[in-house]
């Protein structure tokens, strides 16, 4: 008998953000928690993933960075993007949605 061994979603998480690593942006926006509003942080950047922190990069500044263990990765219906979301010091939830760079396949 064989059995499949059961990840557990923290580790299905932290999994998921890595594999982030290295994608390339159009633009990175926050969504207020109230008024459902998007307002763009930044454009044109890259996702790095070093020592379990992920880091947004847009026009060489750093416009996000946070520990992977907190973080929840949601991909967007289109896969076109992916959601990140976290709890902050105040223990509000904070959405980042993060739009990658589309490239056409030859």
């Amino acid at each position: 008998m064989f059995f499949k061994k059961r990840i557990s979603e923290k580790v299905q998480m932290e999994n998921s953000a890595r594999k982030l690593h290295g994608k390339e942006i159009r633009y990175v926006s926050k969504r207020d928690s109230e008024t459902y509003i998007e307002t763009i942080l930044g454009k044109n950047g890259i996702i790095d993933v070093k020592n379990d922190h992920l880091s947004i990069v847009c026009n060489e500044k750093l416009i996000f960075h946070h520990s992977i263990e907190g973080l929840m990765c949601s991909d967007l219906m289109s896969l076109d993007g992916v959601i990140l979301s976290y709890i902050d010091e105040s223990g509000e939830e904070v959405e980042v949605m993060v739009y990658y760079k589309y490239y056409r396949k030859v």
